[in-house]
């Protein structure tokens, strides 16, 4: 669990009907969002422009990457804002990245290699309102909660734009189980509501 506002995050522990919270990992900037990557660690997005692995057992920190290279990137890529609210680590080693109005792909040197969005705006194909989390299917395609636009966009591994789907209420966190092929969509604190929907190949 990630407590940004004080540099920290905590590791919970379940306890039999209870939950033992302890202090795992102090950071030297803001933790957003939290993933686990393909090789078990702990991937952090961090504000300003860090992306960093941890340990997840020992909270070791094992590598870091300095997203200010961002503005070394492919032209198309504008680099409005790139604090990483959220990321997740891809089985070919290169991350996904979402920033509030963009979604990258990028290296572990920090250089984008592809992006989808980049200025903030309406719900558009391509544009984006607080791109807050995203989730990733076996296929790579990546699924972004679009949370001021009310909706998912689905890109495919290469950020191509694939679809909408528009069901949602603020969604602020999305998470795809490959195993059971179930999405699980978390909507804004305001509406409180978790949906599970069953999903095809």
């Amino acid at each position: 669990m990630s407590d940004f506002g004080a540099k920290i995050i905590h590791k919970i522990e379940p306890s039999g009907h209870e939950s033992k919270v302890t202090k795992f990992i102090d950071v030297p900037y803001e933790p957003k969002g939290l993933s686990i990557t393909p090789d078990g660690y702990l991937l952090v997005a961090g504000n300003p422009n860090k992306l960093a692995e941890y340990d997840a057992k020992t909270g070791e920190k094992k590598c870091e990457v300095d997203l200010t290279t961002l503005f070394q990137m492919p032209e198309a890529c504008a680099a409005y804002d790139v604090n990483p609210l959220h990321a997740i680590k891809r089985a070919d080693g290169e991350y996904v990245v979402c920033h509030g109005s963009g979604v990258r792909i990028m290296k572990a040197d920090g250089y984008t290699r592809r992006c989808y969005g980049g200025m903030w705006g309406p719900s558009e194909k391509d544009q984006l309102n607080n791109a807050c989390h995203v989730a990733l299917r076996e296929d790579n395609h990546v699924i972004v909660a679009d949370n001021n636009n009310n909706r998912l966009v689905l890109l495919d591994g290469s950020l191509e734009y694939v679809r909408t789907i528009v069901e949602f209420q603020q969604p602020h966190r999305v998470w795809f189980d490959a195993q059971s092929r179930l999405l699980y969509v978390g909507e804004s604190t305001d509406n409180g509501c978790v949906k599970v929907f069953e999903t095809q190949k």
